[in-house]
């Protein structure tokens, strides 16, 4: 295998936008280093696919300020090219779109009055209990009767957890309770019982937009690093360790193999992928454990439309076990650039495992029955559709299930024997973080990474010094 001399570079594992964001930090603080990305684009999950005149992301993904540094570094980035949305979200609820999350009185009384006092019952029960943490729960269909009562959470929270994430509530960590339905307290039902307001403060839909699709904030980093740096069309194949450390990584590029001498790596792969990378080959029982952690793939089909606008809503949610697709989002109601003039789309997510049935349905058949069922709900007219296509992606967002904090943990612990590799990103640490998460992490990690690098030249100076002496 042909071997680089660069043997001072850092490594970057993934071209996604923790494996920019690492990139970009590293270009500030003035390291070698260089990105391999197998596929042929960079981005990952968090790109912006262009067909004809029309934009879509490849989810309904917000940019959230919640981190002001990493907000401020952005909006510098794109040279103020973002703007704020303020759009709600809606779900389809007997038979309507209503606000989502739920209003509290809409999922208390939805059954009628007979339900609406059973489910209130439970919920003045479940509110009396001890409200502890979500941890604190076994499973999330525990945590979920804990909080709610069984109704309401036989209602929604349940299936629609269960259909999301591919795995039954009895299995899955209560963890996943991030996706709960906000401001379903006594004081929202109070409130929203006193005031007499169509929406209560926990529904409004605020969040930060690019003009040009979420994607173009990967793009404007990507575009910020020194060229050659960013490798696209490179999959990583092996990590070569002796020791305490990876000293070099092999891939393959244009259907041959090489391998690079590093200093120092950062994985954002999926740390199922990084462990069977390994050469030496990890220990049985870490290979035993990573079997045992689930990635959740997603397939996009995004619909074109000769009609302006289908809904005012930023996202819709469809909780009906009986449909496959789980939430839909149309881009124009982001940035009117999204879609030409007079023009719209809707982009409708299929959370599947890349072992289902569904991942190898034929296109066509797939874009004819979703269009079907739209149109029957009245959501669209299949006579204004011009065209559909269908996106695959894989190992979308980890699946939290039971027991996955300690399978992760002993992952973890094995990878960290190596002093010079970190891995970040929601493959990396078996995180559901978001892109200002994922920033926020590549800063952090970069200069970990320098302070080490910095470190281990001194002490090899002073070795080198010594035994000149």
């Amino acid at each position: 295998m042909p071997l680089s001399d660069e043997s001072e570079e850092i490594l970057i594992l993934g071209g996604g936008p923790a494996g920019l964001a690492t990139g970009w930090a590293f270009e500030q603080l003035g390291r070698a280093y260089r990105i391999l990305e197998a596929a042929p684009v960079h981005g990952g999950n968090a790109r912006t696919i262009t067909f004809n005149e029309f934009r879509y992301d490849t989810g309904p993904h917000r940019f959230h300020d919640k981190d002001p540094l990493v907000t401020k570094r952005v909006i510098e980035l794109l040279n103020g090219d973002i703007h704020e949305v303020n759009a709600p979200s809606r779900i389809l609820w007997k038979g309507r779109f209503v606000d989502f999350p739920l209003k509290p009185l809409q999922a208390l009384f939805s059954g009628g009055i007979s339900h609406g006092i059973k489910a209130g019952w439970e919920f003045t029960r479940a509110g009396t209990a001890k409200n502890g943490a979500a941890n604190d729960s076994l499973d999330f269909a525990s945590w979920a009767y804990s909080q709610f009562g069984r109704t309401i959470a036989d209602q929604f929270l349940i299936p629609y957890s269960e259909k999301l994430w591919g795995v039954s509530a009895e299995n899955l960590s209560p963890d996943i309770a991030g996706r709960r339905l906000p401001g379903f307290t006594f004081r929202a039902i109070l409130k929203e019982l006193l005031s007499g307001k169509k929406k209560t403060d926990h529904l409004e839909g605020r969040f930060l937009y690019p003009r040009l699709g979420y994607g173009q904030i990967v793009d404007a980093i990507a575009q910020s690093l020194t060229p050659g740096r960013l490798q696209c069309g490179s999959r990583v194949t092996r990590l070569k360790t002796v020791g305490e450390g990876v000293f070099a990584v092999g891939f393959k590029k244009d259907g041959k193999d090489q391998t690079i001498f590093t200093s120092a790596v950062v994985n954002t792969l999926p740390i199922t992928l990084v462990v069977r990378m390994m050469d030496p080959p990890a220990p049985e029982r870490i290979l035993e454990v990573t079997g045992k952690l689930l990635f959740r793939d997603v397939i996009l089909v995004a619909l074109f439309f000769d009609q302006e606008s289908i809904s005012e809503a930023a996202s819709l949610y469809f909780p009906d076990p009986n449909l496959e697709f789980t939430r839909a989002h149309e881009p124009r109601n982001r940035s009117r650039e999204m879609s030409p003039p007079g023009k719209t789309s809707l982009v409708v997510e299929f959370p599947c495992f890349e072992g289902d049935a569904i991942w190898t349905k034929d296109e066509k058949d797939l874009v004819r029955k979703l269009v079907a069922q739209l149109d029957d709900m009245g959501l669209v007219k299949a006579s204004k559709m011009e065209a559909g296509t269908v996106t695959r992606l894989r190992k979308a967002y980890p699946v939290y299930v039971k027991d996955y904090k300690i399978r992760c943990q002993l992952i973890l612990d094995y990878l960290g024997q190596f002093k010079n590799l970190v891995t970040l990103g929601r493959g990396g640490n078996f995180f559901y973080g978001h892109v200002h998460d994922l920033i926020s992490q590549g800063f952090s990690i970069a200069e970990e990474v320098d302070k080490f690098l910095e470190a281990s030249y001194e002490r090899d100076a002073k070795l080198v010094s010594g035994i000149i002496s």
